[in-house]
């Protein structure tokens, strides 16, 4: 048997395919296709993101390229019927995360007194007391604490370099910040 390249499409013709097709063509790699399905949806998950009160021109541009990659990821499990609301529907998923990524990053924040590195003979009392209070932590907690919350790694991308479990990394974030909160309670 002698390996035949059957052509779906006649060429030029990509502009004329409708949404289905052009997700059928991107599950398959073609990159026509996918540049197409760019184009064609580009504005309406723009709106959509900017919509959903992002103010932030970068992250709104951030997050529609998070829901393009997404989608052409995923492109095998579409299964219409309309796929701007399949877009949406992952824009939306994007959106969860980052909403939920920006609210551990402020609670980090408010946990974490200073934006920028600060040095331990910092004038502050209060930036002492937290530099002194994350330096008794034991290893492991401090570790995630340092990786998450002041390195604002991911718990996925946290978790891996530490290789322990996810849900293990968790665990010890969420004891470092008990005992964290305990020790700048205490030293008020």
């Amino acid at each position: 048997m002698t390996g035949k390249l059957i052509q779906l499409r006649p060429d030029g013709s990509i502009a004329e395919l409708g949404d289905e097709a052009l997700a059928a063509a991107c599950a398959t790699g073609d990159a026509a296709a996918q540049s197409l399905i760019f184009e064609r949806h580009f504005g309406a998950v723009y709106r959509f993101v900017a919509r959903m009160r992002v103010s932030d021109a970068a992250a709104i541009d951030d997050l529609v390229q998070a829901t393009f990659i997404e989608a052409l990821r995923s492109a095998p499990r579409f299964r219409g019927p309309r796929l701007q609301s399949w877009l949406f529907g992952i824009a939306a998923n994007v959106l969860r995360s980052y909403v939920r990524k920006e609210i551990a990053r402020k609670r980090a924040i408010a946990l974490v007194v200073p934006l920028e590195p600060t040095t331990l003979d910092d004038e502050r009392p209060d930036v002492a007391r937290l530099h002194a209070a994350i330096a008794a932590l034991p290893r492991k907690l401090r570790e995630v604490i340092v990786l998450v919350d002041l390195e604002g790694e991911t718990g996925v991308d946290a978790a891996a370099a530490l290789r322990i479990a996810e849900n293990t990394l968790w665990r010890r974030l969420a004891r470092a910040r008990e005992r964290l909160r305990a020790a700048l309670e205490v030293a008020r």
